[in-house]
């Protein structure tokens, strides 16, 4: 019996706009309407996921910057993972000659080390990587771009970064080529105690190691009863892959990478198909089962 959704955002729950329709909305409320308690889990911090869950959701859980961090439907947080100082040092000097940009994540703020100028024309082209039909300007009129522009500061090296962001819930890179994304990942992994993934080709995801999504996810809910059967987790890239290789009722999306349909259980259809929202109507109708693969 499934009692507890853990639903990716982005490329999951969102659809090809990084919206919520109002389809898979009401199928949310549905499944909270028969017991179920759903969980938004998402590699976003808590304002940029607000921007898209605020009165579109209702009552969810709220597992941010990829399990660094979990608040519970009152906004208390009941789960806690920031990188580790040394860490945070040490993530720094892998990267300082990798040709990507690094911001580094506090559970709000962000720190860049450089200039503006530099983050400024860097996550624009970081931008139309996720929005390939839209011109540079177009990031300037986006809110979401300049919100997180806005919250981000530069600092001349990772020490004086540390003195004003002390705890850090990620690092995220973007900006290089596949191959170079690979290499720098490569190098990371070098590095005890940290995980290391992607929500899309481009970018590195860093955080503390129990601060996957998986293993997040896990420890939450079993704090509150619950058992890993009675958990169906959605996904799509591999920031989600912690979660969908543990013994979860995993679902991949249709439009999951290949590595994620090929561990899930289960896979449905694309986000832009609503793949969430129909999963979730076959789920209510079955009592707590869905169609394989």
């Amino acid at each position: 019996m499934i009692k507890v959704i853990a639903c990716d955002l982005d490329g999951t729950l969102c659809d090809v706009d990084h919206e919520i329709n109002d389809y898979t909305a009401r199928a949310v409320a549905k499944a909270q309407k028969a017991g179920i308690r759903f969980i938004v889990a998402t590699g976003r911090f808590y304002s940029t996921t607000m921007r898209t869950v605020d009165g579109v959701l209702e009552d969810v859980d709220l597992l941010l910057n990829s399990g660094a961090n979990i608040l519970n439907p009152q906004g208390e947080t009941v789960v806690y993972h920031p990188l580790s100082k040394e860490s945070v040092r040490q993530i720094s000097e892998v990267l300082k000659d990798e040709p990507v940009t690094t911001k580094y994540n506090g559970f709000e703020a962000n720190g860049f080390i450089g200039t503006m100028d530099e983050l400024e024309q860097n996550a624009v082209r970081d931008y139309l990587t996720f929005h390939p039909n839209m011109k540079p300007e177009d990031a300037y009129q986006d809110r979401r771009f300049m919100n997180t522009m806005a919250r981000c500061k530069a600092y001349s090296d990772i020490e004086s970064l540390q003195e004003d962001i002390p705890e850090v819930a990620k690092v995220f890179c973007f900006g290089g080529t596949i191959e170079q994304i690979q290499a720098a990942k490569a190098k990371l992994r070098q590095i005890p105690g940290i995980g290391v993934a992607s929500s899309f080709p481009t970018n590195i995801e860093i955080t503390d190691i129990k601060a996957q999504k998986g293993p997040a996810l896990k420890e939450y809910i079993e704090s509150l009863g619950y058992t890993m059967d009675e958990v169906m987790v959605f996904g799509d890239s591999e920031n989600d892959l912690s979660m969908m290789e543990m013994d979860f009722v995993t679902v991949a999306m249709g439009n999951a990478e290949d590595n994620i349909k090929k561990v899930s259980k289960y896979v449905t259809k694309s986000n832009d198909q609503n793949g969430v929202a129909w999963t979730i109507e076959q789920l209510l109708e079955r009592q707590g089962t869905i169609a394989g693969k």
